[in-house]
């Protein structure tokens, strides 16, 4: 779908001629040619039927987004008009299907400014220990065992197994709450970078033939080569098998879709089964929707940008590389 067909559907749904319960509205849930369209109204806090309540700050940045900055103001320009004329209906018509019959007047708050993600989590210990990293300060060593945890200043955590103390493989689970980010060195030196409202569960070490970790939301992976034991990566319906790569996972569970993203090396993408399996080069996106696979040719930069804080921007056909930092919001 191009950008120009993403406004009219957006603008559709802020003049209320598309409304939670419509035929048109249930397509934009269930298509995939609406992912654009879904994202800003996930970022406006408008998801489904039962979630009507729009975020006005959210809806004002979902706007800043589309247009743009500098010189791409003039190509987006419609969106002034949009964002300054369509936003009252929204809210209007927002409170109209969440109250009824009470009349109010909303004034939305312009936020000048989009900031990156903080680095916020928690990591859970196998123990049922619970410790804040967004509390540590400096760098702080935690023995565990067979193994070293290092917390650092730089937002990550880093796992390191003794060398010749007794092997005890337990599971922690990092959790990275909305408008966190944070990253992860597994014992194999493996580097995880984890998105708002994303959790991993992993080992403190890897025994066995394989490296398995299991992922809700969000992850971009640079595995460290090991021929002899493959990565995988385990989420709710697919799983994702590598040697040593770099590759993005896309798995929340409000997503109607789970999309793998490949910057370099090689994949092999498959269900939970086994009975559906896709191959991806550097370059291709697999999607699992409807329990079967479709594979596309994509520019990895704009699947794996978030990593860096930063946010892409792509209009019609051709693809414009303009960053801003943002806050990442799921």
């Amino acid at each position: 779908m191009s950008t120009k067909d993403e406004k009219d559907w957006l603008r559709a749904i802020l003049e209320g001629k598309v409304k939670p319960g419509d035929a048109e509205w249930k397509r934009i849930w269930q298509e995939e040619d609406f992912t654009g369209v879904r994202r800003v109204l996930r970022e406006v806090g408008m998801r489904k039927k039962d979630e009507l309540v729009a975020d006005r700050q959210k809806m004002w940045q979902a706007i800043e987004q589309y247009r743009g900055e500098g010189k791409n103001r003039r190509r987006v320009s419609i969106w002034r008009w949009v964002a300054a004329v369509m936003l009252p209906l929204l809210l209007c018509g927002t409170l109209w299907l969440s109250l009824r019959e009470k009349k109010e007047v909303l004034v939305a708050k312009v936020t000048p400014e989009i900031e990156a993600g903080t680095a916020h989590a928690v990591l859970l210990m196998g123990q049922g220990e619970r410790i804040d990293l967004s509390m540590t300060s400096g760098d702080t060593i935690l023995n565990k065992g067979d193994v070293r945890i290092r917390f650092d200043s730089s937002k990550s955590v880093t796992y390191e197994q003794v060398v010749g103390t007794p092997a005890k493989v337990e599971y922690n689970t990092i959790i990275v709450p909305r408008k966190g980010e944070y990253q992860l060195i597994l014992a194999d030196g493996s580097k995880v970078y984890l998105n708002s409202e994303s959790r991993l569960r992993f080992p403190t070490h890897f025994e066995g033939k394989e490296r398995r970790v299991y992922l809700e939301g969000e992850g971009y992976f640079k595995v460290a080569k090991d021929a002899a034991k493959p990565f995988i990566v385990e989420t709710k319906e697919v799983n994702v098998r590598v040697l040593g790569t770099s590759f993005n996972v896309n798995a929340y569970a409000s997503e109607m879709a789970v999309r793998t993203t490949l910057v370099s090396g090689k994949v092999q993408v498959s269900n939970r089964t086994g009975e559906e399996v896709t191959v991806l080069n550097p370059g291709q996106q697999a999607v699992w929707q409807g329990g079967c696979f479709s594979t596309q040719e994509v520019d990895a930069l704009a699947f794996t940008a978030w990593i860096d804080g930063k946010f892409y921007f792509e209009e019609g056909a051709t693809l414009k590389k303009n960053y801003r930092t943002i806050t990442t919001v799921v």
